[in-house]
């Protein structure tokens, strides 16, 4: 479909579908650690990251239909190390392909994702984890975020630290309210846009993914004179200047994207970690000024949409609670949220303990000795493996040697291939429902890395 098609189909694709293609770009270039070309992930993602330049700099329905594919294909095969808000955006790529591409058909299941995803994520942090101080991950990532900037770190102590807190937590229980209710719509657009911008700002840790993933799905509640304002303030630029724009756009993006999903080389890290915040910053400073600037008076939004999309928003709900019920606790939209879900136990305020549907928290492991280095860090860094999780990694690493204690009982192995325990293999589905790994600390600390067996 050509451009004109797209405007006179609906004002909101020409903006959703050219920030649509910068969230794909930001998602492979920030996640550039997964693996390399010419492992399956390493061309998936190469043909998500091409396909999203060419969304953002052309926007096209069937390049739009395209890249859902392979965001869907490319989500399968990173689990289970991806992020949430990679799931989130093949939930929506489940929506878009449902559609036709069709934005009367795709924006009704595209907008409930983000509010059930929102929804959860804001509920996640409804633990005492989070409102301590010294572990919560709202102090955390403020520090993280002032460091990046030179800045020195606010006390856990603190009226900064209690501010961080309490001001994330209502920012995020209230956005989806606001995006809900008519009258405060427009407010919750320029809130959660504004807030996840000021997130990815930092510098020592890439945020800016998950900040690209939700600003096109925000604009999905703007109503169409904002929208229509929005695309104005691009096309408003001199011509000369888009062009330059965009091509220069184009250009880096591409070097960077290939970059990310190329064997590490002496160039790699400037390219994937530096140059993304040169294009990144400007434009979402940029983009909110736009959205600031753009302001309409809240309309109606309808939620009709096709009983195929409702097993995507069904699939979405059932996502988030996933952890409460053990059968996941990894890319369930409980991120950076201190929430512990395990064996039963639970420090949420209003889910004080959970439902297990799922063995595999009863007995959590804790390693003693091994020979390899990545699983010393659990004994040192003091965290227990999920039962399904030690398997799965110990199956791919058959000369390991391991001494790990399970139940009060200490085990022994000199080399996992000999271990018919440990060597055999594990079932697939474990891939798609992994378990994090539990802290022996109380509060529990904010993990903000996944560990080698999760």
């Amino acid at each position: 479909m050509a451009q004109k098609e797209l405007r006179s189909a609906s004002p909101v694709w020409p903006p959703f579908a050219r920030l649509w293609g910068i969230a794909l770009v930001a998602h492979v270039v920030g996640n550039w650690a997964q693996p390399d070309i010419p492992e399956p992930i390493g061309w998936a993602n190469l043909a998500v990251g091409l396909t999203g330049v060419i969304l953002a700099v052309r926007p096209n329905r069937a390049v739009l239909i395209g890249a859902s594919s392979l965001v869907v294909v490319s989500v399968l095969l990173e689990m289970p190390v991806t992020g949430n808000h990679w799931v989130v955006a093949g939930l929506i790529s489940m929506a878009i392909l449902a559609a036709g591409g069709r934005p009367e058909l795709f924006m009704t299941p595209a907008r409930l994702v983000l509010l059930i995803f929102y929804g959860f994520a804001a509920f996640a942090k409804l633990n005492s984890g989070f409102f301590d101080p010294t572990a919560s991950c709202a102090v955390f990532y403020a520090n993280q975020w002032l460091n990046g900037l030179g800045i020195d770190p606010v006390p856990t102590g603190s009226a900064a630290a209690v501010i961080a807190i309490w001001g994330s937590v209502l920012v995020e229980l209230s956005v989806p309210v606001m995006l809900v209710w008519r009258r405060t719509r427009v407010a919750g657009v320029i809130v959660g846009s504004l807030f996840h911008t000021v997130i990815s700002f930092d510098l020592n840790q890439h945020f800016y993914d998950f900040t690209a993933v939700l600003l096109p799905l925000f604009l999905l509640f703007a109503p169409p004179d904002m929208v229509r304002k929005a695309d104005l303030a691009w096309n408003a630029v001199s011509g000369w200047a888009r062009r330059l724009v965009t091509i220069g756009f184009g250009l880096l993006a591409g070097v960077m994207v290939v970059a990310a999903v190329s064997p590490i080389r002496s160039a790699t890290p400037g390219l994937v970690t530096a140059a993304p915040f040169a294009l990144w910053v400007p434009f979402a400073v940029w983009w909110s000024i736009v959205l600031v600037r753009s302001t309409a008076p809240g309309e109606p939004i309808t939620w009709t949409m096709r009983p195929v999309a409702l097993l995507v928003v069904v699939a979405t709900f059932l996502n988030g609670l996933t952890p409460y019920l053990e059968l996941k606790t990894a890319y369930s939209f409980n991120m950076y949220a201190n929430l512990l879900t395990a064996g039963g136990e639970s420090n949420h305020f209003l889910i004080q303990r959970t439902v297990p549907l799922r063995e595999g928290y009863e007995s959590p492991v804790e390693i003693l000795d091994t020979s390899d280095e990545a699983l010393l860090g659990y004994r040192d860094l003091g965290y227990l493996i999920a039962y399904p999780e030690f398997r799965r990694y110990l199956a791919g690493r058959p000369e390991a040697s391991v001494e790990y204690r399970r139940g009060g009982v200490v085990y022994q192995v000199r080399r996992v291939a000999n271990n018919l325990a440990l060597s055999a293999p594990v079932p697939f589905w474990w891939r798609l429902f992994p378990l994090r790994a539990v802290d022996t600390l109380r509060p529990p600390r904010c993990q903000d890395v996944f560990l080698p067996a999760l």
